[in-house]
């Protein structure tokens, strides 16, 4: 294709194009203009029907099953459509409720479409919220620009609809005859402009031609510099590239082995919180455990008192059986003489001897048990001298044991102390790791955006190249095509 048929064919497409472009928004710009006149125009109409259903009465209310204004019957009277219809043109009705009683609409057949419903937007507007309607609206499947008001009683109940409408094609007829004549006009102004065109280049690209010849060769000398510089650059950014991945992988091995030493200084920070805490409460357990030693102890030589006390009630219980047993011994001695006495008495002495006897008997009674309560005694004498042996043992080794519970105590509160030095230095560890771990893997980060950045470049640099190549490429045709186009001429 030759070159003045390229230049030709750009010029027509610019000029249909800014022409399509400005009749587009002409075109909308009329459609919005059309629309905005029929609400205005529906608008007067609708003022003008309601002046005529006023001048019959302005009482509007529903008698016997009829919508009524005042005393004018509006069911089945289509004076007033008709006289809208007579004036402005286009369609008028009135509703009772959402049914049309008076209509100028005329179906198919020709009939006026009387008892037909009210649907759509207009309904759910005007009969369910008592709200004016304006907009589009499809009556008996034919587009029409409408405005409907609500007619209200006296009480403000909605009783009907006023309605005029227009059909849209009534507006958009001459519209539709305009989109032809534009485009008819927007061909034949393409191409009067291609024909100026040929004219004018024919009389001004030729001379033009030998200037782009020499700027030509010196963009291609150009090109070629910056190819061989983008060559360079592209060795020297994938060089960077390589060395920025393997610094970038030896940091990732350096925050991974920072995370896992962090991880592990928590767990042991956690430990050597727990064994301080531990080693506080056995500590804690171990000062009751003295405590505890020490009132034992107070118990064990408050009981060995006691018992010495008792060993020593128990000898004088000895004493006073030892006074018993001589009372006793004297009694049955002196109950022996009161027997001779009764004997030598004769028979008064009888009963006296009998007592004597029996004064006898308890005597002897007593100096058995006082025999058995001595041994009893000694008994209890041996077990309190061997409760005070084992006691005394006992209070040694519990002396010992305070003295090693004291001992412990002091162990666990150096152990404390050293624990808790421990802990706290655990924790600084934990920290510094952490920092360190912190640091590692922001330095890898930063690695990765430097490598990211690098990546880039050097696609950018590859791009650049490939594109220097191309227009390398570019060049050398255009040299040859002006070479042909001179030699054409």
């Amino acid at each position: 294709m030759k070159l003045t048929t390229k230049f030709i064919m750009i010029n027509a497409i610019v000029v249909i194009t800014a022409i399509a472009i400005t009749t587009g928004f002409t075109f909308i710009s009329i459609d919005k203009e059309i629309r905005r006149q029929a609400s205005v125009s529906q608008e007067s109409v609708l003022r003008m029907f309601w002046e005529l259903l006023k001048d019959k009465g302005a009482d509007f209310h529903i008698s016997n099953g009829k919508l009524m204004a005042g005393g004018y019957v509006v069911n089945g009277n289509y004076e007033l459509p008709d006289k809208i219809k007579e004036i402005f043109g286009g369609t008028a009705t009135i509703f009772m409720g959402d049914t049309r009683v008076s209509t100028n609409v005329l179906k198919p057949d020709g009939t006026r479409a009387v008892d037909t419903k009210l649907i759509g937007p207009a309904y759910d507007a005007v009969i369910k919220e008592g709200k004016p309607y304006r907009g589009e609206a499809v009556i008996l499947d034919i587009p029409y620009f409408t405005a409907y008001d609500p007619i209200k009683s006296s009480k403000g109940e909605v009783i009907g609809v006023l309605y005029v409408g227009v059909k849209q094609s009534d507006y958009f007829t001459a519209y539709s005859q305009l989109q032809i004549n534009i485009a008819i006009m927007t061909a034949v102004m393409a191409a009067i402009f291609s024909f100026i065109t040929l004219l004018l280049v024919r009389k001004a690209l030729f001379p033009i031609i030998g200037k782009v010849s020499g700027i030509t060769d010196k963009i291609h000398s150009s090109v070629g510099a910056i190819a061989s510089s983008m060559d360079q650059q592209s060795g020297f950014s994938t060089q960077l590239s390589s060395s920025v991945v393997e610094i970038s992988s030896t940091m990732e091995e350096f925050s991974s082995t920072a995370s896992q030493i962090a991880q592990h200084s928590h767990s042991v920070v956690d430990r050597a919180d727990k064994t301080l805490d531990d080693t506080k409460v056995g500590a804690a357990e171990v000062e009751n455990l003295n405590f505890k030693i020490n009132d034992i102890s107070h118990n064990i030589q408050t009981n060995l008192t006691e018992i010495v006390d008792l060993g020593r009630k128990s000898k004088e219980i000895n004493k006073v059986m030892e006074i018993i047993n001589n009372i006793a011994n004297q009694t049955k001695l002196i109950a022996f003489n009161a027997a001779l006495e009764a004997a030598s008495a004769g028979e008064s002495g009888k009963r006296f001897g009998v007592v004597a006897v029996e004064i006898r008997r308890l005597a002897d009674s007593v100096v058995e048990s006082t025999s058995e309560i001595e041994g009893k005694i000694t008994e209890i004498l041996d077990s309190v001298n061997r409760l005070i042996m084992s006691s005394e043992k006992s209070s040694q080794l519990i002396f010992e044991g305070q003295e090693y519970a004291s001992h412990t105590v002091s162990m666990l509160i150096e152990s404390v102390d050293g624990v808790d030095e421990t802990a706290s230095a655990a924790r600084q560890i934990s920290l510094s790791t952490q920092q360190q771990q912190i640091a590692s893997s922001q330095v890898v980060l930063a690695l990765k955006d430097i490598e990211q950045g690098v990546r880039h470049s050097t696609h950018s640099i590859h791009e650049t190249n490939r594109a220097t190549e191309e227009l390398l490429e570019l060049s050398e045709q255009l040299k040859k095509l002006l070479s042909t186009f001179k030699a054409g001429n």
